[in-house]
């Protein structure tokens, strides 16, 4: 519902804007999420490994589905204010019938509003659950274990650190500034190893722009990958050596993956 405003200019404007509204409803649904789903599995989610990624896309369920049903709690005390105050209108008069009945516009816009915005948590919570179904498959397995992300943690973190590196060594001449030089070290890869390998990727990047051609993202991700394969070991390895256990089989939530495999 629009204001009346007394007066005849002001008139004609909410007149126009009134036979619009009914398109603009319409478009507004389009857009009651956070985010566009193609922001969301790209600049939202943008894990380096598909288990990585499921973890990220989880938790994302699992505030959406929070948000929802604190959403829904807040509604259905909405509706029993709304219900109580259309009770008391019946025996109401004068301000206090006046006053009800705003009350009543007041609740019943909030609902209009939280009924939207549940409608967008909804169509987000599907789309997510699509996003981890596709992982899923990709994997070949129905349910995504503790067991194989704490696998995939060695991994995840290489290609995480030399992602993070590749992006600042492009502004600083080819080389890996500090803060990615404490992570590699950090996780027990030499730096210096790390460094050749980079300097290497760069100079195949640059043969081939020199001939014309454009490297692609996916010449990235496999150059990350390739470095995982090399580095995922001595991540391990440097956690065993100061008397570390990388992973502890008995205090995982599903301690055997192959029962689950599809």
């Amino acid at each position: 519902m629009l204001p009346a405003v007394p007066n005849s200019r002001y008139d004609m404007m909410m007149q126009d804007v009134t036979r619009s509204l009914p398109a603009i409803t319409e478009t507004q649904e389009s857009f009651n999420k956070s985010s566009s789903q193609l922001k969301t599995v790209t600049l939202d989610i943008n894990d380096l490994t598909p288990v990585g990624t499921a973890r990220h896309i989880v938790a994302a369920i699992d505030r959406t589905r929070k948000a929802l049903k604190e959403s829904e709690i807040n509604a259905q005390r909405k509706e029993i204010d709304a219900r109580d105050k259309r009770h008391r209108l019946t025996t109401a008069s004068g301000f206090d019938a006046e006053r009800l009945e705003v009350d009543l516009l007041e609740i019943e816009s909030q609902l209009e509003d939280l009924r939207a915005s549940q409608r967008g948590a909804i169509r987000k919570l599907a789309f997510l659950t699509e996003q981890y179904r596709s992982i899923c498959d990709g994997l070949g397995v129905e349910v995504i274990t503790e067991e194989m992300y704490e696998a995939d943690q060695a991994t995840y973190h290489v290609m995480r650190a030399l992602s993070q590196a590749l992006a600042a060594a492009r502004a600083r001449g080819g080389l890996i500034d500090e803060g990615n030089f404490i992570y590699l070290q950090d996780l027990g890869i030499n730096g210096a190893a790390a460094q050749r390998e980079m300097t290497a990727y760069f100079e195949a990047e640059h043969d081939l722009l020199n001939n014309g051609r454009v490297p692609t993202f996916e010449m990235q991700a496999t150059w990350l990958r390739a470095m995982a394969d090399k580095f995922a070991g001595e991540v391990t390895r440097y956690a065993e050596s100061r008397g570390m256990a990388p992973l502890v089989r008995h205090a995982l939530a599903q301690p055997s993956s192959e029962e689950i495999t599809a």
